[in-house]
């Protein structure tokens, strides 16, 4: 893949910024740029797998730990998982 090159008279085929970001996330950043700009240019669709995102079950385990630990309200951590997770989750299933 040829690299849309900036600057004056050279214009990328989308809009661009410029953002600080921390040297840990570096990697990360890069590589949504390269799947963006081969999705762009190129026209081919890299899948993105995320292997940070707990499964599912141990998210709820985690859960029911916390409620135990803490007084935490059930309703809470349902919908916190409902939204990470787009899994309907009630407060049943973390007791």
């Amino acid at each position: 893949m040829t690299r849309p090159v900036g600057g004056r008279g050279h214009k990328a085929p989308y809009a661009t910024t410029h953002l600080r970001i921390p040297v840990p996330l570096k990697p990360d950043i890069e590589k949504l740029i390269e799947n963006y700009r081969l999705l762009v240019v190129d026209g081919i669709e890299v899948e993105i797998e995320n292997d940070s995102l707990l499964p599912l079950e141990d998210a709820i385990e985690m859960c029911r730990k916390m409620v135990k630990a803490r007084k935490s309200k059930l309703e809470d951590f349902s919908k916190l998982l409902t939204a990470i997770y787009k899994a309907e989750i009630n407060k049943e299933d973390l007791m």
